[in-house]
């Protein structure tokens, strides 16, 4: 201590302070770049991560899209399976794009920009791949059941046009028929008389059976237009009084049908309306008393009938 002016002065001892180490402030510099580079790093993967998450997510919609895509396919393909068949090319081609895409998803966990890009254009293309292919069956469908419509038109007219064939057929047959019977040869008038034959060939009408020797057929034909004009076999069937058919056994055909006649003629019918006369001249044959029928036969149908009586 200084006494001064009878002031008892303390000594101030001098405090040396230290000097700031350079590594202290390295250490400070380090620490700070350590933060700003740990924020940075945060943030970039804070952002990455948003990246990533985008892109699973949109991953994620990418697989939901080609499941749908698969399930339209189907539909489309079930609801058309006959006509399928027609589109297998297509069909196949979009089943292996879908195929490929789902193993391109399975196999990459994560998927980065450019793979997405290139799986949308792939799914795209595969929208409109089976698009095209629903609208091609579609129109397909449409036609062949336009197909099926006039088809089923054109039956049901082949039908229609077979029935009035049938039809036509059959009145054709009775048609013909008709025309058939209306063309046959048919009597209008018809006179039976018994001939007696005495000398000389003089003939006269008889009416006792024990003098009759023959029966003489005169008639007439009605006019027939349809009738063909030409040469004609009249077959005789004459039965006695007691009902037996005189024959002996000759047989001819009606309309197919084989029946026994007496004695056959041949007229030339012209369609003039003349008188044709026809006999029967039977030997050794004793004529009975009672009647006689007479039916008069062309191969067709009967002519016509008479009865004659002898006493």
């Amino acid at each position: 201590m200084d006494i001064r002016n009878g002031n008892i002065i303390e000594d101030n001892p001098k405090i040396d302070t230290p000097k700031r180490s350079p590594k202290i402030y390295f250490f400070i510099i380090a620490i700070l770049a350590l933060l700003v580079t740990n924020a940075y790093y945060a943030i970039r993967y804070k952002k990455l991560g948003k990246q990533v998450e985008v892109l699973n997510s949109e991953k994620n919609q990418l697989d939901i899209e080609v499941d749908r895509i698969e399930a339209e396919l189907n539909r489309v393909t079930g609801e058309n399976i006959d006509l399928a068949a027609n589109y297998k090319e297509e069909h196949d081609a979009a089943r292996v794009l879908i195929e490929d895409l789902r193993k391109k998803l399975r196999e990459n966990p994560t998927i980065d920009q450019s793979d997405l890009l290139k799986t949308q254009q792939e799914i795209r293309r595969l929208r409109t791949l089976v698009s095209q292919y629903k609208t091609d069956l579609e129109l397909l469908r449409k036609e062949n059941t336009q197909l099926k419509t006039d088809r089923e038109n054109l039956q049901s007219s082949v039908k229609a046009i077979n029935s009035r064939a049938k039809n036509l057929e059959v009145k054709n047959v009775a048609l013909e028929e008709k025309i058939k019977i209306a063309s046959d040869l048919k009597i209008s008038d018809i006179n039976i008389n018994a001939i007696k034959v005495k000398s000389g060939k003089r003939e006269d009408t008889e009416t006792r059976a024990k003098r009759a020797d023959k029966f003489q057929i005169n008639f007439t034909l009605s006019n027939n237009p349809l009738a063909e004009v030409n040469k004609y076999n009249v077959y005789l069937r004459i039965t006695e009084p007691s009902g037996n058919l005189i024959t002996d056994g000759k047989m001819f055909k009606v309309n197919n049908e084989e029946i026994q006649y007496t004695a056959v003629s041949s007229i030339d019918f012209q369609n003039d309306g003349k008188e044709y006369s026809i006999e029967w001249n039977p030997s050794n044959y004793d004529f009975q008393k009672g009647n006689y029928t007479v039916i008069l036969y062309t191969t067709k149908s009967v002519m016509g009938r008479s009865t004659i009586n002898l006493k």
